[in-house]
């Protein structure tokens, strides 16, 4: 009499799972050490929205449903936004960008930061901030180049003076802040250093 055949040694589907995730969590680990890590991030992005377009049931029957000039269409933006974002530049290729809300750990200490600093008719200093006084534009970093600079005082004071004809502003101060990081035991972060860069003469645009 022979003996039966001893069933397959099959692992749980959890115990598989964890060990695919630990090898993916190793692989982007290994990686990441020799592509930076915001462009390789990016890369696992697409290759796993690429793969729910050619396995994915719901995906594949919604694009088999399209007609082939709307498939080229939809390629063609998927495909812009991907340069886009591999393009690693925040304004050239607008709106097809990188998003780096957070790229990369800030390792210089103390961290700087330049803010327009306006100063009022009565007196009064005032933020000047791209995003409160144009509320379409989500982030928005002080260009490097002096004349964009200056013309850009002109333009958020010219448009705060719109709402605020009664106490128009006056002057506008082009600040340098410095927080450090780890600051010594009698020194604060809330109040960061400043220091003046330039100031614009706003009083003779009107």
């Amino acid at each position: 009499m022979s003996k039966a055949a001893r069933a397959p040694l099959r692992l749980h589907p959890a115990i598989t799972a964890i060990v695919i995730c630990l090898c993916l969590t190793l692989t982007v680990w290994k990686i990441s050490f020799i592509v930076p890590l915001r462009v390789a991030g990016q890369a696992y992005l697409v290759i796993i929205v690429l793969l729910a377009f050619r396995y994915w049931p719901p995906m594949v029957r919604w694009i088999a449903r399209m007609p082939i000039p709307h498939r080229i269409i939809f390629a063609l933006l998927i495909g812009g936004m991907i340069v886009g974002h591999f393009t690693l530049s925040t304004h050239k290729f607008f709106p097809f960008v990188a998003w780096e809300i957070f790229p990369a750990v800030r390792e210089e200490d103390p961290v700087t930061c330049r803010e327009y600093i306006a100063t009022t008719a009565n007196g009064k200093s005032i933020r000047l901030l791209v995003e409160q006084l144009v509320p379409s534009i989500v982030q928005f970093d002080i260009p490097k180049d002096p004349a964009a600079i200056e013309h850009l005082a002109h333009v958020l004071a010219k448009i705060y003076n719109q709402k605020h004809a009664d106490d128009p502003i006056q002057r506008v101060d082009l600040m340098v802040m410095a927080v450090n990081l780890h600051p010594s035991s009698d020194e604060s972060r809330l109040e960061p250093s400043c220091e003046l860069l330039k100031h614009y003469d706003i009083s003779l645009d009107r």
